[in-house]
């Protein structure tokens, strides 16, 4: 058992295992195993000796805790598989063995491996963040605007450009490219984009300004690809795009549920073309394209209504794409009003990310 919680700890870096041994000591007591755990250090021998048989179970809550899912669900593999002999090399390397058993079933093949882990970005540097938001006919904009940023803050996001509030189509791309100017001059080192855009848009992936000029979002993801922006290389770069992509409303049908609206709605675009030659992007639409996307006039937008209640509850445990996944599920189980008639709203994510995202500080 020793080694099996070594191998976990050593999946850990120097901060996160301190992290760790916080977690661990922290007084929860709905926390079932951990709630003893005060005063001990974290570390495999002593976790051994005092919670024999279950002091797995207690460093796991403490890696469900740390946001470290990834080394929870592979202590856990490692477990349910018995794999005691050689668990160590494994959640080192996240090389997968073979089965040396003759059991040839799906099932004993299956508890049987090694669990392959995820690599996880690095996210202790500097975290960059830029907000756009036209105001101008879209009731309800603030409240996305105090959301995003709450969650700026509560993620250590910088935003060294300021925010750029209500401006016209012209001013959209010379501002995201002084953000991207400063990111590539920076003597920090940057562990994190984060790019929000709120407005109308149209279809053919446009947004607008607050005077109705557009802007391509192609051109917007091309400005911090691998070649323009080489400080971001090998770096997530998230957007989130809060608009309409085209003026159809999704009504549902039988047990399926897809929302549109945002009356001021205009249409997202499709970064497909570009996001196969740069890496490491993460784009989330607000609605399907040729759909309208949901605003709510004292609310704000719904998808930026779900990412907030998700984010309270998950964010500091959950990497990005299970809580996008969990944003998208309810918004696609909640059913909205346009006009007295009902409709649905689905996000839709594009990534070619290469690593876990977790945004826990």
């Amino acid at each position: 058992m020793e080694r099996l919680l070594q191998a976990a700890l050593a999946r850990l870096s120097e901060e996160e295992r301190a992290r760790c041994a916080f977690y661990l000591r922290g007084p929860q007591p709905a926390r079932g195993a951990r709630a003893e755990l005060r005063g001990a250090d974290g570390s495999p021998a002593q976790l051994a000796q005092r919670y024999a048989g279950r002091a797995a179970e207690v460093l796991r809550e403490a890696l469900e805790d740390m946001g470290r899912r990834d080394v929870r669900e592979a202590l856990a593999g490692q477990e349910k598989a018995g794999a005691a002999a050689a668990p160590a090399a494994v959640l080192r390397t996240g090389e997968q063995t073979r089965n040396q058993t003759s059991d040839t079933s799906f099932k004993g093949r299956t508890e049987q491996s090694d669990y392959d882990e995820l690599d996880t970005y690095d996210m202790s540097k500097t975290r960059v963040a830029f907000l756009m938001c036209v105001t101008t006919g879209r009731r309800g904009a603030e409240k996305d605007i105090e959301v995003m940023n709450k969650w700026f803050d509560k993620y250590r996001f910088e935003t060294p450009s300021g925010q750029c509030i209500d401006p016209k189509g012209t001013e959209i791309l010379p501002a995201l490219e002084e953000f991207r100017d400063q990111i590539n001059q920076s003597e920090d080192e940057i562990s994190c984009c984060l790019i929000t855009l709120m407005s109308h848009g149209r279809s053919h992936g446009l947004i607008q300004g607050k005077d109705h000029d557009t802007v391509d979002l192609d051109d917007i993801f091309a400005l911090f690809n691998n070649i323009q922006c080489p400080k971001l290389q090998e770096k997530p770069k998230i957007f989130i795009i809060q608009a309409c992509r085209g003026g159809k409303e999704d009504h549902g049908v039988e047990e399926i549920e897809h929302e549109f609206k945002e009356a001021d709605c205009t249409c997202n675009l499709i970064a497909v073309r570009r996001l196969p030659t740069a890496s490491d992007y993460y784009v989330v639409y607000s609605t399907q394209k040729g759909y309208v996307s949901l605003r709510n006039t004292e609310k704000g937008s719904r998808m930026i209504e779900a990412m907030d209640e998700v984010f309270s509850e998950q964010g500091m445990k959950w990497h990005i794409g299970d809580l996008f996944t969990k944003i998208n599920k309810n918004l696609v189980h909640e059913t909205f009003s346009i006009h007295g008639c009902p409709v649905k709203e689905t996000i839709v994510v594009e990534s070619t990310l290469t690593k876990a995202v977790y945004f826990a500080p």
